[in-house]
Order: structure tokens, then sequence, then C-alpha cells
């Protein structure tokens, strides 16, 4: 575990593997574990979490999407790709409607641990979701579905938005790990991205 401190935040964070980055938003504790190593074997992936040196009256989520810029801006990065759990659904999107810029690809995933009044605030960002651009893949275990009616919201006015059901039926590793079945799904959504991304870039050598 690295940390550093910009900007009166000190961060820690840990990452795997090289190539494009992919930022794991902060979640509940170890739920980026399983992801890490396997995410790690397509792209630079970095979990990190955070906290204010001195004293915040309020966290709100346009803050800590700021302070995704912040660290962003420590690590020399310009652009990345982000995934969030549910929990961090909100920031996500925040980050994607005020820093299009620094975005390749965005992952939200809804999974077992879902904290449902964590998301319940998505409906206010429903009017401006269609200026998020950016390919997005909602990733939805069965088993919380019926918690999520926010991630139809985010299918139907997302414009570049593919959403993934994924059920204990849904072929696997032979560990059967749940996490893992939804780790190998972002990892054909990201090869996509990756692949159209080196597309485009090839693409302009030719200009």
């Amino acid at each position: 575990m690295t940390e550093v401190s910009v900007q009166g935040v000190r961060f820690s964070y840990e990452t795997a593997g090289d190539g494009f980055p992919l930022v794991l938003a902060p979640g509940p504790q170890g739920v980026w574990t399983p992801y890490v190593p396997l995410l790690g074997e397509l792209c630079r992936t970095i979990a990190y979490a955070w906290h204010e040196l001195e004293e915040v009256p309020q966290h709100t989520s346009a803050r800590a999407a700021d302070i995704l810029g912040t660290f962003l801006d420590g690590l020399g990065l310009e652009r990345v790709y982000l995934a969030s759990q549910a929990v961090g659904w909100h920031m996500a999107l925040h980050f994607a409607l005020h820093y299009p810029g620094r975005l390749e690809g965005l992952v939200l995933i809804g999974a077992r641990d879902v904290e449902t009044d964590a998301v319940r605030g998505l409906m206010s960002l429903a009017t401006p979701l269609h200026d998020i651009t950016v390919p997005t893949l909602v990733l939805i275990e069965e088993q919380v579905r019926a918690s999520l009616p926010y991630a139809e919201v985010l299918a139907e006015r997302l414009p570049r938005c593919t959403r993934v059901v994924v059920s204990d039926s849904t072929p696997s590793p032979p560990s059967g790990v749940p996490a893992l079945r939804l780790g190998h799904t972002m990892m054909r959504f990201l090869l996509h991205c990756e692949r159209q991304r080196n597309l485009v870039r090839g693409a302009s050598f030719l200009l």
C-alpha cells in the first residue's frame, strides 16, 4: 500500500498490472480485493481510499469527485477508466458529468453488498445523464436487481450504456466466486474499450 498527500488529502492506494489506468473508486473495505489481480492483467489497476487532513463540515459526491480529480493529478494521470460499486455511483456519475475529458470509460457495479440508500440520489441526476457520452457498463447481480431500479434509468438515459445482469448460472471460472463473474464481464467490456481506443489513436497518427 502506497500513501501520498495532495492538497490537504491523504490517499492510500495499491496498484496491479500495467497499461491504460483503471481506477477503482472507494467502496466497502476489501470489496475490490478479488478484482485487482484479474483486472491487472489488462490495465494498470488502481484501488484507492482517502481522508482529508482537516475536518470538513460535509462530504458530498461533488467533493468526492473533485478529490478523485486531485488524486489523478497527484499520479499524473490525464485519462482513466473508472469503476465504482453502487455506494459510489453518485460520485462516479458526478465525475463523468463534470470531468468528461478525463474519462475513457465507466463501469457501475451493483453487487450483493449494495447500499440501496446510497443510490437514491441518482434520480436528481436523471436529467443531465444524456451528457455522459463515454462507453458505460452497468453491471448488476441478479440477486440485487430489484433493489436497484436506478440501473434501469441509467441504461435508458446514458447514450452509450451497456447493461448486463449476472446470475449464479452465468458461466464463470472454476472457483465460482461471484466477484470473478463480475470481473470477467468487466474485462470483456474494457477489452472492447481498449480496442476502440487503440483504433482511434491509430487513426490519429494518420492525420
